[in-house]
């Protein structure tokens, strides 16, 4: 049946060129179709792909207490100050919040996983800042804000993780607790 569809249109198309010219017209314009990609794994709808993790399976307990055996994890307390959790926030990431006992100090760490575009435009900010810092193989920015160490790093598939308190003073101070989140990030 479909072939000889084929036959009679081709019959009809050979049949319509050889009778004489016709008057022509101006070809209807052509329909345009203006459909927004259905967003997915690889077009996310912002500027940033949603990353809920529980702060149990982000950073375990015996991470925290090798960095200090007074930390204990506590969304409710008072963040570091120059953190990033309100924005992480915003972009549906982790804050995991863990408070000193003795000194009621807070070490703060968020991470949240963008698009190329976020990435760049919080490099630049970062870079403008702060000190450029390698951490593991992983690029990465330092400085101190109102008391605070703040360490910002971008992973190579796209998250962006930062830790701040009063006790990081570098990078070299918190060795476990980046491992940990390079390793944990890598396989996502």
């Amino acid at each position: 049946m479909v072939t000889s569809l084929v036959v009679a249109t081709t019959f009809l198309l050979t049949a319509c060129q050889s009778s004489g010219p016709e008057p022509t017209t101006a070809p209807p314009a052509p329909i345009v179709s203006s459909a927004t990609p259905t967003p997915t794994e690889t077009t996310p709808e912002g500027d940033y792909y949603p990353f809920a993790v529980d702060c149990a399976d982000l950073i375990p307990e015996d991470i925290i207490f090798g960095f200090n055996p007074n930390y204990v994890l506590d969304n409710a307390g008072a963040m570091a100050s120059a953190n990033s959790s309100d924005l992480v926030k915003a972009m549906e990431g982790t804050t995991c919040n863990y408070v000193n006992q003795s000194s009621q100090a807070s070490l703060t760490i968020s991470v949240a996983h963008l698009t190329p575009i976020s990435t760049q435009v919080l490099k630049e900010q970062a870079a403008a800042a702060f000190s450029s810092v390698e951490v593991g193989s992983e690029p990465g920015y330092f400085g101190t804000v109102a008391g605070s160490g703040v360490l910002q790093v971008y992973t190579k598939n796209g998250f962006w993780y930062t830790v701040a308190g009063p006790e990081v003073s570098s990078p070299d101070d918190i060795p476990g607790i980046t491992d940990q989140l390079n390793r944990f990030l890598a396989g996502r």
